[in-house]
């Protein structure tokens, strides 16, 4: 019954069939049918992986309120064919070994980062975040490590860890617990770069309690604690998909989570929590059809 089981979870929308399909038809499609592929494939995933489509559908509601459930609909569809895009291009980058175009806005704070003894990234599920990390790693020269939830496919796992690992990035799973807890603060007093995506919050993990778009939110705790315990800075970082082959990577002004004596810990938490959900709001606002938000944040939605 388990192997059974397993074989099944391969051909699911999280398992890894899917993906050598997409790595085969990158390498062989002509590049004019692709297209048309992926919005087939968008809409098949629309009815075909209902969760997805209901969060996203969930958060359109909150960050465009007072908009029709029926334009929802067509927007929930368009975030869907952007992730699509994504992954594409991220199987063009693996496959292929792609050149991309960027552009960075807040130049000055990618240098900060890139010159840091140790830092934290705390991004958003947009864009490609294993395209991004590659890009980030091949432009400073420095190694970074991500962090992900685990995949319920392990082979799914080591196809996506094949994207960027050539390129100095490491992949750690929050699966670890508290011994991850201790080797990314161990990696960061040591002056390394951890990635954390802080805007979707899975069962087991510690939460802080933050506000965005008028409406209360779950944010993972854990960047923060790790901030303020390691002395070391939070830069916000998106990756923006702007066009084929082209990315936005917008770095902002770094977090700082203050601590002055045992008294203004919680404080200094709550600080970096509020200064972190503006950030997130401002750049979800901008650029909501890029925001692949298929889990909740928002109290009402998000697991506890």
């Amino acid at each position: 019954m388990h192997a059974a089981r397993s074989i099944w979870r391969r051909f699911t929308v999280k398992g890894v069939v899917w993906r050598h399909y997409l790595d085969w038809a990158i390498a062989n499609v002509p590049f004019h049918i692709q297209p048309v592929l992926l919005n087939v494939w968008t809409l098949f995933f629309f009815f075909f992986a209902p969760p997805a489509r209901r969060a996203v559908l969930r958060n359109l509601a909150i960050v465009l309120p007072g908009s029709s459930r029926l334009l929802n609909y067509f927007r929930a569809y368009r975030t869907l064919l952007g992730f699509a895009w994504s992954i594409a291009e991220a199987a063009n980058y693996r496959v292929n070994e792609a050149d991309f175009n960027y552009e960075i806005v807040g130049p000055e704070f990618l240098e900060q980062l890139s010159a840091a003894r140790g830092a934290i990234v705390l991004t958003a599920h947009m864009g490609s975040s294993e395209l991004g990390a590659a890009l980030f790693a091949r432009k400073c020269g420095r190694e970074i490590r991500m962090i992900r939830t685990p995949e319920p496919d392990e082979r799914a796992g080591a196809h996506l860890q094949a994207t960027v690992e050539k390129e100095g990035v490491k992949i750690a799973y929050s699966s670890a617990g508290a011994l991850l807890s201790f080797d990314l603060l161990h990696a960061l007093r040591n002056g390394e770069i951890v990635s954390i995506q802080g805007d979707r919050m899975i069962e087991g993990v510690a939460s802080a309690a933050g506000r965005m778009f008028d409406h209360p939110v779950h944010i993972p705790s854990g960047p923060f604690t790790l901030a303020q315990v390691a002395h070391v800075p939070i830069f916000p970082l998106f990756i923006i998909r702007t066009g084929y082959r082209s990315y936005r990577i917008i770095v902002r002004s770094p977090i700082f989570v203050r601590r002055n004596g045992e008294r203004d810990r919680t404080s200094g938490l709550a600080a970096g929590v509020a200064a972190w959900c503006q950030v997130l709001q401002e750049t979800i606002a901008d650029h909501w059809p890029q925001w692949f938000g298929f889990g909740s944040i928002f109290a009402e939605h998000a697991p506890h």
